[in-house]
């Protein structure tokens, strides 16, 4: 396989070790979402893999085109690595994926306010984000330290 960043079989150092490193199609995410919203069960490793933009990430004009098959050995190789990763991190990455598609899209924009915080105090920004960053951390801890046998946790 010659795609842009090595083989499947040769993955090499710079290639993306977390769902959130890897590049997302949006169009794929916003259709996985209104699956979702139609009350569709998925697989969430499937379905983030799904939305992968393999081309963009591993092939393109200088490295060559994907084929088939290799595309096929880069979703083993990503399923495979990926396959122990708890479900509510590939929720959470596939949520962001979701509002960076919307905001990509105008479904969502941002008030002139609040781009001018970012723009103009953007330690006051950072501090915003680490607040909700932080939160997320938690909601997942929790979430997975859920005792599944509690009558609370369903």
């Amino acid at each position: 396989m010659s795609a842009g960043r090595g083989t499947a079989d040769n993955a090499g150092n710079d290639w993306p070790e977390t769902p959130g490193e890897l590049l997302y199609l949006p169009d794929a995410v916003l259709e996985l979402f209104a699956r979702v919203q139609q009350g569709e069960r998925i697989d969430l490793l499937e379905g983030l893999l799904d939305c992968v933009n393999w081309a963009e990430m591993f092939g393109g004009v200088e490295s060559g085109f994907l084929l088939p098959e290799q595309l096929r050995a880069l979703r083993r190789y990503y399923h495979a690595k990926f396959a122990a990763v708890e479900p509510y991190y590939l929720a959470e990455q596939l949520s962001t994926e979701l509002m960076s598609a919307l905001i990509a899209s105008g479904d969502f924009v941002f008030s002139d306010a609040l781009k001018r915080l970012g723009r103009e105090q953007p330690a006051l920004w950072q501090e915003i984000r680490t607040f909700f960053s932080r939160k997320e951390v938690a909601l997942a801890q929790l979430m997975l330290a859920a005792d599944p046998r509690s009558s609370r946790n369903g």
